[in-house]
């Protein structure tokens, strides 16, 4: 356009000089040979001249020494005065020297001009390609100049910020903070043109916050005063110092030693790691040689420092070492030069490990590479190694099961002898792949059998790195996959079945993209939509579902970052209306193993939904009602208990009044287990370790008048146990328990009752026992009179349980059960 834009002044002053000229001309022969005289007309000569003189330069000279050959020329043919020669070569000068003079004050211009452009590109270019954003404002704040490194910074363009206020580059919350630096600044530059730098946040066009620092300095033209910013994106500075901070606390809180010295070989770090593994204390070795940490006579140290001396690093050093209690310890060492900001080498940093255990674990490994060979002889897959150009160094002995070769017939081959031509070129990119990004990579190709047929392998291979880190070979395990491979023909084969199965279902079936695109829909999903299924493929969901598309666009997703399917129920609003589906999204993997789409199956439950919650709603009544049934029969209990112990105030009997304690006691126990059950999340358990607790110390307290005599243990396990086993098992502690506070401490007898309740394996076990006087050797507790003992034998039986009973040293009552579920018959 400017090239253009040249042509056309070019010939628009070309133009207009020639026209001049011509009309200079014109009114010359006018003059001369009209009216007879010349003295005005040459004063018009001097238009062309100038104009020619400021446009064309030095090439505009010619056009006054035409103008004045024509004026010469006219006087010789038509002379209006007898001698005009000498008053036209006076004119003639003039007319030169005018131009001559134009032409040196209008290069003299141009040069100036030149210079100044030159000057002002010179400084736009710095300042346009400087890396710090450069923004200058008014004293109001307000921005008259920004360069493309700070539009860059904050993603505006320069419309949306020429002219704006500068906190629009600054978070609100920091407004009122901002705009006082910027007063107080503004007053302390009054007087003096101060540079003052300043750390603060920004805020991009994407509400993205950062950090940056400013260098502000105040300046003035033509009395009116401006402000120019620098600013630097310090966010990668910020993070270097918090880096800095954490490589920091990574040294001292490592395990391993880590030591500075310098090159004298004096210690002048010494991290935490190294009080561990050495036993100094830093202040015990801080300015002493490391040479107390060598074996005595070792030329270690000087050898050391020579090496760091010549700026090499000493990587995987394994050497032997003295902790402070003399003990010689085996260490991984890697020793690196430190430096100066100059470069210069200042000291030595050492690494250093214990590997004392890792020897020991050396000599064990040896120890089983025997059995790793006799692993490798029999296992199906073949295992090798090869060199970086695929020559074998090791194949194992089932290579003669799985191919039918020796292991000595391909050692010294390369693997490409027996891959398949047409593999060569695929094998040989995956292994290259292997080794540019040093990771495992798995090729499936064709390798040829010792019968001359080829089978198809599948081979795992790593690449095996040596002490510096470099690549020096493979590990390889190779499996057959023949039949893997036929499988995956016959899977091929079944996709158009697979199509038809999609057809043919009554369900909502459909593939679908990361935006929840459709890309495939069977015949019935699209029915529901009132479509046919090239009507949706194509569309997104937010086509159909404006009101709830998003979050099944986000479960998609989800299936896509994660990798794992998703099934659920989802209520889904489609035309004002709610409805129910059962959805399973499972994702649908594509080349190196990632999610390429997702398939959506959906049935539509809504029936099934509204059934289901009026189920709900039925069992939450179901368990209010229970929990007012447990509720009322504890209570029921309780008053039986009470009423049982108001009776036996009027009993003077002492045996009748005990007979109706235990009563009172028994429906106690059994209201407790209805307690827990009211209070209880789960209508039909109850956690029993804290009812034997809550119960042993209720009998406790009322058989135990003395409490120093008598010492009470429990020792139970937190057990959810069912209703059905809980009451009998209730009962029957009480009944053992009340037994042993009531006759097993008579008189001034002392001792201790222990109550342990354990699940082991599959049953549970429950033991009550006391060091009390026991039970009389000729009692047989399946035939007694005693009502207690007669219901722990009928209850014992009821819980499948079996009772054994131990009389020496300590009385014990052991009953072993399983447990019975809810709702369980015999």
């Amino acid at each position: 356009m400017e090239l253009g834009s040249n042509e056309s002044r070019v010939k628009y002053e070309t133009f207009l000089v020639l026209t001049l000229i011509i009309l200079a001309c014109v009114l010359l022969y006018y003059f001369h040979f009209v009216l007879k005289t010349g003295i005005i007309v040459t004063h018009f000569f001097y238009i062309p001249i100038v104009l020619a003189a400021v446009w064309w330069k030095r090439k505009g000279l010619w056009v006054p020494f035409f103008l004045a050959g024509m004026l010469f020329f006219s006087d010789w043919i038509n002379p209006i005065r007898t001698d005009p020669w000498i008053e036209d070569f006076f004119r003639v000068l003039v007319f030169v020297s005018v131009s001559i003079i134009t032409v040196f004050l209008s290069e003299r211009i141009e040069k100036s001009r030149i210079l100044l452009q030159i000057s002002e590109d010179k400084f736009r270019t710095v300042v346009e390609s400087a890396i710090e954003g450069i923004i200058t404002t008014d004293i109001t704040g307000e921005v008259v100049f920004v360069n493309k490194s700070f539009l860059n910074i904050f993603g505006y363009s320069k419309d949306e910020i020429m002219g704006k206020s500068l906190k629009k580059i600054m978070p609100p919350r920091y407004s009122e903070k901002h705009d006082k630096m910027f007063a107080q600044f503004i007053e302390s530059s009054k007087n003096s043109h101060l540079e003052k730098i300043f750390e603060l946040t920004g805020i991009r066009k994407d509400g993205t916050e950062f950090p940056f620092e400013m260098s502000v300095t105040m300046w003035e033209v033509n009395d009116e005063q401006f402000i120019t910013s620098i600013l630097r994106d310090i966010t990668n500075r910020k993070e270097a110092e918090k880096t800095q901070a954490i490589l920091s606390a990574i040294v001292e809180h490592s395990e391993e030693a880590i030591i500075g010295k310098d090159l004298e070989g004096n210690i002048i770090s010494w991290n935490a790691g190294a009080e561990k593994v050495y036993g100094y204390k830093s202040n015990e070795v801080l300015g002493k040689s490391v040479s107390i940490l060598f074996l005595p006579g070792s030329d270690e140290l000087r050898q050391i420092l020579e090496t760091v001396r010549n700026g090499e690093v000493i990587g995987h050093y394994e050497t032997n070492r003295v902790t402070k209690q003399g003990t010689p310890i085996d260490v991984s060492l890697v020793i690196s030069p430190i430096k100066d900001v100059d470069g210069e080498i200042i000291g030595a940093s050492s690494i250093a490990r214990d590997i004392t255990y890792e020897k020991i674990a050396e000599k064990a490994l040896a120890k089983s590479e025997a059995q790793l060979s006799l692993l490798t002889a029999n296992m199906a897959d073949i295992v090798s190694q090869s060199s970086v150009e695929g020559a074998y160094i090791y194949v194992s002995p089932s290579v003669k099961s799985v191919l039918g070769y020796e292991p000595l017939e391909m050692i010294g081959k390369s693997m490409f002898d027996f891959i398949h031509p047409d593999d060569v070129e695929y094998v040989s990119s995956m292994m290259q792949n292997a080794v540019s990004k040093c990771v495992t990579k798995s090729a499936q190709y064709r390798y040829r059998n010792a019968d001359g047929s080829y089978i198809w392998i599948e081979t795992l291979g790593t690449p095996l790195l040596g002490r510096e880190g470099e690549i020096i070979g493979y590990v390889c395990n190779s499996r057959d996959i023949t039949q893997q491979k036929r499988m995956e023909d016959a899977l091929r084969e079944s996709e158009e079945k697979y199509r038809s199965i999609i057809e043919s279902a009554s369900d909502f079936i459909g593939i679908m993209d990361y935006n929840g695109v459709v890309l495939l829909v069977n015949e019935v999903g699209a029915k529901r939509f009132n479509k046919e299924p090239t009507d949706i493929l194509g569309r997104s969901l937010r086509d159909f579902f404006p009101e709830s598309a998003d979050k099944q666009v986000e479960l998609i997703r989800k299936v896509y970052n994660t990798g794992e399917g998703l099934e659920m129920e989802l209520p889904i609003h489609f035309h004002g209306d709610e409805f129910w589906y059962s959805i399973s999204i499972q994702p649908l993997f594509g080349s190196e193993n990632k999610v390429q789409n997702v398939q959506v199956i959906a049935r539509d439950i809504t029936e099934i939904k509204e059934t289901q919650i009026k189920l709900e709603q039925a069992l939450k009544d179901k368990d209010m009602l229970m929990k007012e049934i447990y509720h009322r029969v504890k209570n029921n209990l309780m008053v039986i208990s009470s009423l049982l112990n108001l009776q036996s105030r009027y009993i003077k009997d002492e045996e009748a009044k005990g007979i109706f304690k235990e009563s009172q006691n028994r429906a106690h126990s059994m209201a407790i287990i209805h307690e827990r059950l009211y209070r209880s999340s789960d209508l039909k358990r109850i956690d029993f370790g804290d009812y034997i607790r809550t119960l042993a110390n209720d009998l406790y307290h009322t058989y135990v008048p003395d409490p120093e005599r008598v010492d009470l243990k429990v020792n139970v396990d937190e057990i959810m146990m069912d209703i059905n086993t809980s009451i009998p098992l209730g009962l029957i502690i009480n009944e053992l328990l009340s037994n042993s506070m009531k006759h097993g401490f008579p008189g001034d007898t002392t001792g201790e009752i222990i109550i342990d309740f354990h699940k082991v394996d599959n049953d549970f076990i429950l033991e009550v026992r006391d060091t009390g006087i026991g039970i009389p050797e000729d009692m047989d507790i399946y035939n007694t009179g005693s009502l207690g003992m007669q219901l722990v034998t009928s209850l014992t039986q009821q819980i499948s349980g079996e009772l054994e009973l131990t009389r020496t040293p300590d009385t014990c009552f052991n009953i072993t059960f399983p447990e019975k579920e809810y709702g369980e018959s015999e």
